[in-house]
């Protein structure tokens, strides 16, 4: 018969868990107030610099009164893909608080308009924006594809319009409806420098998305942004991580309490250093981990098995 002690909960196990708890609260601390968008309509001006001015006008139609206004979600990654935006500004002519605070999460950066005082009715916004990095080169045209009306709005949208305008002629596109839908939006008006599309119906978590390609060169130099992949191992972090297994069967005897102890806390150190890097000044966005989080789960698991003892059995 063999007695057995139930092993604690690790460190990073707990810290797991704890996410987990708070991700509830996390992702539905700042939720959109619920209601209806009565009409929006965006114009997205592509400038030969190589920035994209977009001007948002709609109505919400709150239900009921809330606490604040309403959450704006913009991407601010896509894959590997960086986006900035700057020059935000945030008016309204019905006369509903505009106060701004901005977060990012992840990929989205969110946009927390009337924060702190309460708003109901029917009320009309203006935001305006500049978004750079958006545009992509390539060998015969360059390329802007983006949502202006994103599907991160939970409400119906009854009537919806994007205008885009250039400098020079383009051809272009627009879909309309869930992630990933293939509806195409109704063309309004088109010329040769500019295009408007129009779409009605649009229900909760379903957007617009445009694409306009102009001619190489005529928006001068573009430089995309990108950030390091969020996982990148390579064989060398992968046989740091393997090394650990053969070396605790030398180890699990014969190693001091002490550098079990300092290979537990060198893991530790490395593993939070690699999730750290690059979150410390980008937020979690830009988390990326590499073979530096394989070789400290290597420590981890070293310094961890070699300090179990073996159990204790009775006859």
């Amino acid at each position: 018969m063999s007695l057995r002690r139930s092993a604690p909960i690790g460190g990073m196990t707990f810290c797991a868990l704890l996410m987990l708890a708070l991700l509830p609260f996390l992702l539905g601390g700042a939720h959109a107030p619920g209601g209806s968008v009565p009409s929006y309509d965006a114009v997205v001006t592509v400038r030969e610099g190589g920035t994209v001015h977009v001007r948002e006008a709609f109505t919400f139609d709150y239900l009921g009164t809330h606490d604040h206004g309403l959450v704006r979600g913009v991407r601010r990654r896509d894959g590997d893909r960086l986006y900035r935006m700057r020059g935000l500004t945030v008016a309204s002519t019905t006369g509903a608080p505009v106060g701004v605070e901005t977060a990012d999460f992840l990929h989205r950066r969110s946009i927390v308009i009337g924060a702190g005082r309460p708003v109901s009715g029917r009320h009309s916004y203006v935001l305006s924006y500049e978004l750079l990095d958006v545009l992509t080169p390539g060998a015969e045209r360059d390329e802007l594809v983006w949502e202006p009306l994103d599907p991160g709005w939970p409400v119906p949208v009854e009537k919806a319009s994007v205008r885009i305008e250039g400098p020079a002629s383009f051809t272009s596109g627009c879909l309309a409806g869930a992630p990933g839908a293939i509806t195409h939006c109704g063309r309004w008006q088109a010329g040769p420098t500019a295009v408007e599309f129009r779409q009605d119906g649009l229900r909760p978590h379903e957007g617009m998305k445009v694409r306009a390609a102009f001619p190489r060169g005529v928006l001068g130099p573009l430089t995309p942004r990108y950030a390091p992949s969020h996982l990148a191992f390579t064989p060398w972090g992968w046989m740091a991580l393997l090394l650990a297994f053969p070396l605790v069967l030398v180890a699990r005897y014969r190693t001091p309490g002490w550098l079990r102890r300092g290979l537990l806390a060198a893991g530790a150190c490395v593993v939070l250093w690699d999730l750290l890097a690059e979150t410390a000044s980008g937020g979690f966005g830009l988390l990326s981990v590499g073979d530096p989080l394989l070789g400290g789960a290597g420590l981890l698991i070293l310094g961890g098995l070699a300090a179990r003892r073996p159990a204790l059995r009775r006859g």
